[in-house]
């Protein structure tokens, strides 16, 4: 795929809500819809790897926990060729906040990949986010790049990736802090978002302005 600047075919994805609302479950719809020239290269952030199983999403997945890995793998796939790789951070702040920007800049110079952040909030702050992910909010679209970015407490999600997005969904949230911040970003009463529970949702297309109600 040739790179087009800011026309190339990426978007940044939100998936917001408290565990057992079903992010998991929408992110893989949503990523089923896309085409093969963008999911036959994943490259997954994936703390609760155990738990979530992202490497049974796609075949002969690639399990890792070390950046290098990464470069590695990439280096050997080039610009054009497959791969699905799914990074599991050691859950230690300091080490995986480094760590992920690291793997944020190889996903920038990797091009034209599906790149999706579990658990967000541990990894950026609200006004604060490790560089790489920056680059990613500034430079990634240029780079084809189609970012998901899923967590439970969007309150502590970096505001640049939030102030980016194409689509958002938001589910359960229990924290009045994490209902503001979505109700924000959607546009809608923050009532309504205080109300979600179990698999309900608001989401909204933020190109058309569309809001829809997930019963």
């Amino acid at each position: 795929m040739a790179d087009k600047g800011n026309s190339n075919a990426a978007n940044f994805e939100a998936v917001i809500g408290v565990t057992g609302c079903g992010k998991s479950t929408v992110l893989k719809k949503r990523i089923r819809k896309l085409p093969a020239a963008i999911t036959n290269r994943s490259l997954i952030w994936s703390p609760k790897e155990a738990i979530d199983k992202y490497a049974d999403f796609y075949p002969n997945s690639i399990v890792t926990s070390s950046a290098m890995e990464v470069l590695r793998i990439l280096d050997k796939a080039g610009p054009k060729g497959k791969f699905h790789i799914v990074f599991v951070p050691t859950l230690d702040e300091k080490k995986d906040r480094d760590a992920f920007s690291v793997v944020c800049k190889i996903a920038i110079a990797s091009r034209n990949i599906l790149f999706v952040v579990e658990e967000l909030h541990s990894v950026t702050q609200a006004g604060n986010a490790p560089h790489g992910w920056r680059l990613v909010n500034f430079m990634g679209r240029g780079f084809g790049l189609y970012v998901f970015g899923l967590s439970q407490r969007p309150a502590s999600m970096d505001k640049a990736f939030l102030g980016s997005l194409s689509w958002l969904h938001v589910g359960e949230l229990p924290h009045p802090p994490d209902q503001k911040v979505a109700s924000q970003y959607l546009g809608v009463p923050m009532q309504e978002v205080a109300a979600l529970c179990g698999y309900q949702a608001i989401q909204k297309e933020f190109r058309t302005k569309k809001i829809t109600y997930v019963k």
